[in-house]
C-alpha cells in the first residue's frame, strides 16, 4: 500500500524497475484492502542516483493517474526545506500496515508508534558493519527497542509536526534493541523534488 504526500504524486521509497501500472494507491481509508478511493499510477520517477547496494538516494516520486481531491480524510504533508534538520529526540510519528510482529494485531488496520530521531553518529557507528548510513538517511528508533516500522512498512511516512521528514527504507530487523530503523531524509532531496515535479 502506497501512501499519497501531494496533490498529484507522492514520495516513496526507490521502486527499481518496477512498471507503473503495476501500482495503485488506495486513499481516504485506515485499511489495507478495503474502503476509500483507488488512484492507479500513470509514472515513477527513480531518483537517478539511487544504489541498490548501499540502499543510498532511496526515493522514487510516483505520479497518480488522476488528481485526488482533499478533504477530512486527506489532506497534503508538507514538506522540509533542502537540508533542513531535525534535532535528535524530536518525536517522529511512522505508519504503516507493515508486519507486528505481533499474530494478535491485523496488518489490515493502519498502525503508527512514535520513535525519537536517532543521533547520527549513534546511528552510524550502529550500522558500521553493514556500510553504516548516508548524508541521505536519517534514523528514529528507542534505544531499547520496541517500536520500530517492519518489513512490508516500506515507503511510509515518518513525520514531524506535520511535515515528511524521512520514507521508511532499511535495517537490522524490526525494533531490535542498538538498531534504530533507518529512513530516507526527505530533506536531502528537496531540490530533486522540486525540479521533478515543481511543487
Amino acid at each position: 500500500m502506497l501512501r499519497v504526500y501531494f496533490f498529484k504524486t507522492f514520495l516513496s521509497f526507490a521502486f527499481s524497475g518496477s512498471s507503473a501500472n503495476s501500482f495503485t494507491v488506495r486513499t481516504q481509508t485506515s485499511f489495507h484492502g478495503r474502503g476509500g478511493v483507488v488512484v492507479g499510477v500513470k509514472r515513477i520517477i527513480q531518483h537517478p542516483k539511487f544504489d541498490y547496494s548501499t540502499i543510498d538516494y532511496d526515493f522514487s516520486i510516483l505520479e497518480l493517474a488522476a488528481p485526488v481531491e482533499f478533504n477530512e480524510k486527506l489532506q497534503p504533508i508538507r514538506l522540509p526545506e533542502q537540508d533542513e534538520d531535525v534535532e535528535d529526540g524530536t518525536p517522529l510519528l511512522v505508519t504503516g500496515w507493515g508486519n507486528t510482529q505481533n499474530v494478535q494485531e491485523s496488518r489490515e488496520q493502519l498502525r503508527a508508534a512514535i520513535v525519537p530521531k536517532s543521533n547520527d553518529e549513534v546511528c552510524y557507528n550502529a550500522y558500521k558493519q553493514f556500510g553504516g548510513i548516508t548524508a541521505r538517511m536519517i534514523c528514529a528508533g528507542l534505544p531499547e527497542g520496541g517500536k520500530d516500522a517492519c518489513q512490508g512498512d516500506s515507503g511510509g511516512p515518518l513525520a514531524s509536526d506535520g511535515v515528511l521528514v524521512g520514507v521508511v527504507s532499511w535495517g537490522y530487523g524490526c525494533a531490535v534493541r542498538g538498531y534504530p530503523g533507518v529512513y530516507s531524509r526527505v530533506a536531502s532531496v528537496r531540490d530533486w523534488i522540486n525540479a521533478s515535479t515543481n511543487i
